[in-house]
């Protein structure tokens, strides 16, 4: 849960980077029984946290536009 961004510095576990956050709700969630968070930039300790996907691929090709770099200095 304590997970962060390698880029940034910035949290995972949040509710902007959940599957669940609908900011257009007036909670803010689509999960019933969830506990109000104050920031929804904060890490917090939802269980019903599910990474959205779009972070997920955001990462993915963050990691991987990183190796190329990477392995292109070996190339020449």
């Amino acid at each position: 849960m304590r997970e962060v961004c390698e880029g940034c510095g910035k949290t995972l576990h949040c509710c902007n980077n959940c599957h669940h956050f609908d900011h257009e709700l007036s909670r803010q969630c689509t999960l019933d029984g969830t506990f109000w968070e104050g920031s929804r930039e904060a890490q917090n300790y939802c269980e019903g946290f599910a990474m959205t996907d779009s972070v997920r691929k955001a990462a993915e090709e963050k990691v991987s536009k990183a190796e190329n770099a990477f392995h292109s200095l070996w190339e020449k």
